[in-house]
């Protein structure tokens, strides 16, 4: 049986009583308990972790790329070379957050390969800092669920524009935050940046957002978290 079988994404409906037992026990061990059986070429166990983070996967590689059917493939690839990445694995960070950033190298590399259009130029647009502390301003959090306004299909079509619009690395960020709820610590982790970074460019991101989203929201209506 090949490595690429092993990594499929979806399981076959008939398992022997043996296996389902293996796959119960596997479901207690921690993520880097699986990582060390993986890593000795226990495929069931890296099975369990494509098991875990395949939806998570899924939506942060579909939220960058904006097409299933690359996503999809963003999904396949970013598995396949964790898994062969899997003893370089430290264990220093959470492995969700080594898998975030398997993933988004995996998303970005797909841009760049396709090619973006119409990026914004986000350095060009000068975030407000408190240069006494080193501060940011307060600048109003942003949050893609829970609003009502935005379950209205032309603010959903606004928001995903404008979020397209951003430079990946200014996307990534973003998403991790927003999408995926991580904390500035572990964006740090994902994308390999000091906290202040990650915060310059959660703030830029937020200003083009606030600036593209003006018309729908109104002048009085602040993206909130």
């Amino acid at each position: 049986m090949t490595i690429c079988s092993h990594l499929q994404l979806t399981t076959d409906a008939a398992m022997t009583s043996d296996s389902i037992q293996t796959r119960d026990h596997l479901k207690e061990l921690t993520d880097e308990e699986l990582v060390e059986r993986a890593v000795d070429d226990d495929y069931e166990a890296f099975e369990e972790l494509v098991e875990r983070y395949r939806d998570k996967a899924f939506r942060l590689a579909f939220s960058m790329v904006k097409e299933e059917a690359e996503a999809q493939d963003v999904v396949q690839e970013a598995f396949l070379n964790a898994y062969r990445k899997l003893d370089s694995y430290s264990g220093e960070a959470q492995f969700g957050s080594w898998m975030y950033r398997v993933i988004v190298n995996a998303a970005l590399m797909r841009l760049r390969q396709r090619g973006r259009r119409s990026e914004i130029g986000m350095d060009d647009v000068s975030p407000s800092v408190d240069e006494e502390h080193g501060a940011f301003s307060e600048m109003p959090t942003w949050r893609m669920q829970g609003d009502e306004a935005a379950e209205q299909q032309e603010l959903r079509e606004q928001i995903f524009a404008a979020v397209g619009e951003l430079k990946p690395k200014y996307q990534a960020a973003f998403l991790l935050r927003e999408i995926e709820g991580l904390p500035v610590a572990e964006i740090a982790d994902v994308l390999e940046l000091s906290e202040g970074a990650v915060k310059s460019r959660l703030h830029r991101a937020r200003l083009h957002l606030q600036a593209a989203l003006e018309p729908y929201l109104g002048r009085d209506e602040s993206i909130t978290d």
